[in-house]
């Protein structure tokens, strides 16, 4: 997981290591430095993308 502010590096990372095709689960930023609920709400956010990811064929 990873926040959009990072995103455009997360796609260029993963086309230099071979895995354009690479799933991404994105949530705002920051990750630090927050409180636990805000990290439960965040978590929240990207649960789509994470099933998305490991349920894809």
């Amino acid at each position: 997981m990873g926040t959009f502010e990072f995103e455009a590096l997360a796609k260029l990372e993963a086309k230099n290591r071979g895995i354009e095709d690479l799933p991404l689960a994105l949530v705002p930023h920051p990750l630090g430095g927050i409180y636990e609920d805000e990290v439960v709400r965040k978590a929240d956010l990207a649960l789509e993308s994470v099933l998305k990811a490991v349920t894809r064929a």
